[in-house]
C-alpha cells in the first residue's frame, strides 16, 4: 500500500508552495494553518498575528480573520479582543468523545433517511459521491493532493453527508451533528495521514455502502455503516495525532 503525499503546512513559508486559489482563500488558509498546528509547527501558546499571516499568504485581513474564526470554532485557536489569536488544543479525551457522539448521531440520521429514500435523495447522493470519486481517483493517479484538491475533497465529502442530513427533516439533529463536525478537524487532515487504500475506503468505499443501505431502505444497516465510517475516521485521526505527540 503506497502512501499518498499531501502538501503540508510547512510549505507556507517556503518557495514552491502551492498558490492560494482565489475562490477559496479562507478555506485554504484554514487548511494550511490547521495542518501546521496538527504537525506541531505552531505549538500550543503560539501567537498567530494577523499582519504576519497576511504577508505570509499574500492576502488581505478579511480571509485571515475568517480563517482564525473557523479555527476557533474547531477549538484550535483562542481569539481574544485586542490580543489576537493563540494556538490551543483540546484533550485527546475530548476529541475521542466528540467522534463517538458524532458516530451515533450520524448513524441515526442515516436510519431516518432510509425510511423513505426518494429518487431525489439517491440521485443527489450519487452526484455528490461521483464528484468525490473523481477527486479520489485523481489523487491516486498522481500520488499527491494539493491544498486546492484537499479543499475540493472536503466540500464533496461534506455534500454527501449534508445530502443525508437534509433528507432527515430533523433540524435539531442536524444542528447537533454540524456543531460536532465543526468542533475538531476531520476531513481536511484525513487524506494527509493515510495510504491510498484508506483514502479510497474513507471517501468512496464506505460512502457507497451507506448509499446502498439507504437505497434498500435498510435502516439498521445504514445506521451501522455510517457509524462505522465515522469511527474509522476517528481511529485514523487519533492514530495520526498520537504518532506525532500532539497531546503532549
Amino acid at each position: 500500500m503506497h502512501r499518498v503525499a499531501i502538501h503540508r503546512a510547512e510549505q507556507v513559508d517556503g518557495e514552491g508552495a502551492d498558490p492560494l486559489a482565489p475562490t477559496s482563500l479562507t478555506d485554504e488558509i484554514v487548511l494550511r494553518l490547521e495542518n501546521a498546528i496538527l504537525e506541531g509547527v505552531y505549538p500550543p501558546g503560539t501567537r498567530l498575528r494577523q499582519d504576519e499571516l497576511c504577508v505570509r499568504f499574500g492576502v488581505s485581513r478579511t480571509p485571515v480573520r475568517e480563517a482564525l474564526r473557523t479555527l476557533q470554532a474547531r477549538n484550535l485557536v483562542e481569539v481574544m479582543a485586542n490580543r489576537g489569536a493563540t494556538v490551543r488544543i483540546p484533550s485527546r479525551k475530548d476529541a475521542a468523545e466528540l467522534y463517538d457522539v458524532r458516530a451515533e448521531l450520524e448513524g441515526y440520521a442515516c436510519e431516518l433517511a432510509a425510511r423513505s429514500p426518494t429518487p431525489q435523495l439517491l440521485g443527489a447522493l450519487s452526484v455528490a459521491q461521483g464528484r468525490l470519486d473523481r477527486l479520489v481517483a485523481r489523487v491516486q493517479r498522481s500520488g499527491s493532493a494539493s491544498p486546492s484538491v484537499q479543499v475540493q475533497m472536503h466540500r464533496a465529502n461534506e455534500e454527501f453527508h449534508r445530502t443525508i442530513h437534509r433528507a432527515v427533516g430533523n433540524d435539531r439533529l442536524v444542528a447537533m451533528i454540524e456543531q460536532l463536525e465543526h468542533s475538531f478537524p476531520t476531513e481536511y487532515i484525513g487524506p494527509a495521514m493515510t495510504g491510498a487504500d484508506e483514502v479510497w475506503a474513507l471517501n468512496a468505499g464506505e460512502h457507497a455502502e451507506v448509499r446502498d443501505a439507504i437505497a434498500r431502505s435498510d435502516g439498521a444497516s445504514a445506521r451501522e455503516r455510517m457509524r462505522s465510517h465515522v469511527l474509522h475516521l476517528s481511529a485514523v485521526v487519533l492514530r495520526y495525532l498520537d504518532a506525532r505527540g500532539f497531546w503532549r
